[in-house]
């Protein structure tokens, strides 16, 4: 069974986006400017980026097994010469949990393959836990930028890093790796005996 599929954003999704956006997690961990507009500006807006500015950022939904909207992914600060983008996403509160990750390995794929993109960027502001550890973050990222974004009554730093066709190409290894050092360290935890090699 399919667990999910990304597909391009219409303006069918445009309610749910507008939902997502004012989700209270969503204001406090991207970003809460969808707090002083009105659905109806929120909406033009959507159409616009849809109509007018596909070359500087396109959006895509994520959708469930079922093809239900479970949340929504975004590129922005296209620069299609350099061959470089950052990469943004939101999952809607009743699919946090998994879907997202699986999203990431998709939209990093489409971004390479489809949109010939060599070097995504990601930001993550220094509070937000949701979809990847505070361990994880600290490894990857390259650019610390302080009081960078200030949402929900509170200043964020934000935490930058690149991924690189380079990065694409070691992953898969590194991401064996990472699962084998998971396995291992539960298998001690409960007495198991560590088996080399076996995926997790």
């Amino acid at each position: 069974m399919q667990v999910m599929t990304v597909r391009h954003f219409t303006e069918a999704d445009i309610p749910a986006r507008i939902e997502h956006m004012r989700d209270p997690d969503f204001q406090a961990n991207l970003s809460d400017f969808a707090a002083s507009i009105s659905d109806g500006d929120l909406a033009a807006s959507q159409r616009r980026t849809i109509a007018e500015e596909q070359h500087i950022a396109r959006i895509f939904t994520i959708c469930g097994p079922d093809g239900e909207v479970a949340g929504f992914a975004w590129i922005s600060s296209i620069d299609w010469y350099s061959q470089c983008c950052e990469l943004s996403f939101g999952v809607l509160p009743r699919y946090r949990g998994g879907l997202g990750a699986l999203a990431a390995v998709a939209l990093h794929e489409y971004l390479r393959s489809e949109l010939n993109m060599r070097v995504v960027v990601s930001q993550v502001l220094d509070h937000n836990l949701m979809m990847q550890s505070a361990e994880l973050v600290a490894a990857r990222r390259q650019v610390t930028c302080p009081l960078d974004s200030y949402t929900a009554g509170e200043w964020r730093a934000a935490y930058f890093w690149a991924f690189t066709d380079a990065d694409a190409r070691s992953y898969p290894g590194a991401e064996q790796a990472r699962r084998q050092a998971l396995a291992d360290r539960i298998r001690a935890r409960i007495g198991a005996p560590q088996v080399q090699g076996e995926r997790s």
